[in-house]
């Protein structure tokens, strides 16, 4: 049932912020779509892989759909790709490593900080494969 929450969750945040963030109005439910779906491939990959993979495996798919249908409306890819990317923002481990840092507390900082920087590297590596391949392909 947690899951299930968390990919309606997911849907509504990316549909929010596709409104939030000036989306056109036809691109909403694409936008939407794609969260769900990666947060879907996110809790898929954690039942077999690392936390890092997981978030790696979901940005790929998150751009991937984000190009293809980007090309499928004519439309930029960062339109479609910002506000679907939401999902995978590390905000609870953001908030408690600014908070230990503020604390003063060195071992839980380092142990939030270590897990919000895994977390922001697996994405941005995901996000840049998809975007290596498909600049590949295209300048061929």
């Amino acid at each position: 049932m947690n899951n299930w929450i968390q990919i309606i969750s997911a849907f509504v945040g990316g549909f929010g912020f596709a409104i939030v963030f000036g989306s056109n109005k036809k691109h909403w439910l694409l936008i939407a779509v794609d969260a769900m779906l990666s947060w879907m491939v996110y809790l898929g990959c954690c039942t077999f892989t690392s936390s890092f993979f997981a978030n790696l495996l979901a940005a790929a798919f998150c751009s991937l759909y984000a190009h293809i249908a980007a090309r499928a409306v004519k439309a930029p890819t960062t339109c479609l790709l910002t506000p679907a990317t939401v999902p995978f923002i590390p905000g609870g481990s953001l908030y408690y490593t600014v908070y230990y840092a503020l604390s003063r507390n060195g071992e839980l900082f380092r142990k939030y900080a270590i897990a919000t920087g895994e977390t922001v590297f697996a994405v941005a590596i995901g996000f840049s494969l998809i975007y290596i391949c498909f600049w590949t392909y295209e300048r061929q």
